[in-house]
């Protein structure tokens, strides 16, 4: 791809500011945050932000137990999706990972 034509600052300028709009069909309002990776964007009010980062968090920490977990040559049955056992055992290791690069306790992402 070459380089994207520059804006027309005739026909596209900004109207206002610091109100709700529409995008998609979603409700975007002012300090919404707006989250994107290649597959999807995402638009979280800000009073949701930490209770989804914390369950974000906990579900990559968990993914990252069970895939650890399948290989080590456990099978999928009972570890993908967990029954009780292999949460039991998620648990432990994840009260043993706290000293290492996982974060262990609810953090405040947003003031």
């Amino acid at each position: 791809m070459g380089p994207a034509a520059p804006a027309n600052l005739i026909a596209h300028h900004a109207s206002d500011m610091n109100q709700p709009i529409a995008c998609g069909g979603v409700a975007v309002y002012p300090d919404d945050i707006i989250f994107g990776d290649s597959e999807a964007v995402i638009v979280i009010p800000r009073e949701y932000v930490n209770e989804i980062a914390d369950e974000a968090v906990e579900m990559e920490e968990q993914e990252e137990f069970l895939k650890l977990e399948i290989e080590s040559g456990k099978s999928t049955f009972g570890v993908y999706p967990p029954n009780k056992e292999t949460l039991e055992r998620f648990e432990v290791w994840r009260k043993s990972a706290c000293s290492g690069r996982l974060r262990c306790e609810p953090a405040q992402y947003i003031d």
